[in-house]
């Protein structure tokens, strides 16, 4: 077991450096002088690329580069070949060695530390330019040539091409790295960006870019110039709306277009546009990664709040549910009583008189009967065993208005009101009654209308409650019962409300989405809740944003 593992580990060693140099030769011969993108190649293997694999890269650069250098060596001198025998990657990886070791390059699922990346590709593009420069230092003259001058224009030659190539390939690998990465794993909701990304690459950027190269084509003097710079518009449009990796995968297709825009080797207007196009991305790099942390930070904030408010439903719940567990005990001891009281009267029905057997019998019935009353407040056996729609027509809610003299009617409407999850029923009822309370609590009611309305809006259910209460007048010719200004009392008692004000009502409603809107006229007062289905069976994850 332990050969076969190291036989793979060579066979994964030798893949990647075959693979490597066959890359670095193809990326080579599609180079320019002023567009280098093996420098890409090399920064982005050493960033991804565990330091174990390190060595392969090493010699997978040797073989191209010590080809080249003895193939050049009789033309150029051996001081020259010595020193172009040595692969770039090599100093290189010093300073990518370096930045990992202080710094983490991705920071989340699709966040990466932008500055430590465009500091390894400066830092690479200006340890290849010292090669390059030393190389060319060294290279053998014939003996009545001019002697060799490295000029400030020759150095930032050199700078920019690496540069180029660099900041042209190494963020777009990044990209599809973190997409492979996630492979299966990826959310509904990150395919969905992905493919957004990927549908505005091509109909947003490509198409634009090949429309410029067109009209570049097709133009003489200034305006070729023009169109080139034109070409980071479309990558700058991308970034505003997908942040870094619009910007990577942008300018990699600007960079591409505007050199595929060049007509005579070293073209001064090509060389300057591209220097145009990797300024004005490396700007666009650093404005995406804050556009990417600032949406994490409001997601994370979102999703946190989100969270925050599933456990507070949750928790809503759980309460009902102990109430439940409570007025079921005490039905149970209201009938274990009663049971035991038959029992004991059978036994004692010979010694007792009549009179006094049926006072016992009456206590235990208004026992009983307050155990009921009392287990009802708590958890409403008709919701249990009807829903709140018929507790809310014919249950303790109607008992409790008609026991302040007042009226009441109860009105449903809509759709998928018996669709809401349990708790937003529990919710809706116990938000309900504290209404009522808080309504018939304000003055007498001679009439309480109650509305109820269900829909479905945006992948999500609602309930719309509205109660009404009509205020009492003080007509001498009226005939019934006057409300009594103290009944809302014994309305609480019934209902097992606690009284709670309008804030706290508020603070219920918003836990599950909603808002309370209170309206107070001459004619009475009137209460507008809204409450949307919970989130307990929602799954709260983070998105491809993440």
């Amino acid at each position: 077991m332990g050969e076969a593992s190291v036989l793979r580990e060579w066979g994964r060693h030798g893949a990647i450096c075959a693979g490597y140099a066959l890359l670095y030769v193809l990326l080579r011969d599609f180079s320019v002088s002023h567009w280098n993108l093996p420098a890409g190649l090399r920064v982005a293997c050493l960033l991804l690329l565990p330091y174990r694999y390190w060595p392969a890269l090493f010699i997978g650069e040797s073989l191209p580069v010590g080809y080249h250098a003895w193939d050049c060596h009789d033309q150029f001198g051996w001081r020259w070949a010595a020193l172009a025998a040595i692969p770039p990657i090599l100093p290189i990886s010093f300073a990518v060695a370096w930045a990992k070791r202080h710094a983490r390059l991705m920071l989340g699922a699709r966040q990466v530390n932008m500055t430590m990346l465009l500091g390894v590709i400066l830092a690479g593009a200006i340890l290849t330019a010292a090669g390059n420069a030393l190389t060319l230092a060294a290279t053998q003259l014939p003996p009545d040539s001019p002697p060799l001058i490295i000029t400030s224009q020759i150095l930032f030659g050199y700078f920019l091409g690496n540069y180029l190539g660099a900041i042209a390939l190494v963020p777009t690998v990044l990209v599809v790295q973190l997409a492979l990465s996630r492979g299966a794993r990826l959310t509904q909701s990150a395919t969905r960006w992905y493919g957004h990304l990927t549908r505005d690459c091509l109909i947003g950027v490509l198409l634009p870019l090949i429309v410029l190269v067109g009209l570049v084509f097709s133009s003489q003097g200034d305006s070729m110039q023009v169109f080139r710079i034109a070409m980071f518009l479309p990558v700058a449009w991308l970034t505003s709306r997908y942040g870094w990796q619009g910007a990577a995968i942008g300018g990699t297709l600007a960079s591409f277009a505007v050199t595929m825009t060049s007509t005579m080797v070293r073209d001064p207007g090509v060389i300057q546009a591209q220097a145009m196009m990797a300024f004005a991305v490396t700007t666009l790099l650093l404005l995406g990664s804050r556009i990417a942390h600032q949406v994490h930070t409001t997601s994370t904030v979102q999703l946190d709040t989100l969270r925050g408010f599933q456990l507070a439903q949750q928790g809503l719940y759980l309460e009902e549910l102990r109430m439940r567990q409570a007025a079921d005990a005490l039905e149970h001891i209201g009938q274990s009583i009663r049971e035991n009281h038959n029992r004991l009267l059978d036994r004692l029905r010979h010694v007792l008189p009549a009179n006094e057997e049926h006072i016992y019998s009456r206590h235990v019935v208004l026992a009983q009967h307050e155990m009921h009353r009392l287990a009802n407040a708590l958890h409403p056996r008709g919701w249990r065993e009807r829903g709140v729609p018929a507790t809310l027509r014919e249950g303790p809610f109607a008992q409790a208005v008609h026991l302040t003299g007042a009226t009441y009617q109860c009105d449903l409407s809509g759709r998928g009101l018996s669709q809401l999850a349990p708790d937003v029923h529990l919710t809706l009822y116990r938000l309900a009654c504290e209404v009522l309370v808080y309504v018939l609590s304000r003055a007498p009611m001679q009439h309480v209308h109650l509305q109820l309305r269900g829909g479905y809006t945006g992948g999500r259910r609602w309930v719309v409650m509205r109660l009404v209460g009509e205020l009492a007048t003080a007509n001498e010719n009226e005939t019934g019962p006057r409300p009594d200004a103290d009944s809302w009392k014994q309305a609480m008692t019934l209902l097992g409300a606690s009284g709670l004000g309008m804030n706290t009502i508020r603070d219920r409603a918003h836990i599950y989405g909603g808002a309370v809107h209170v309206r107070d006229s001459q004619q009475g007062l009137g209460v507008t809740l809204l409450l949307h289905d919970s989130l307990r069976s929602m799954p709260i994850h983070q998105g491809a944003s993440g």
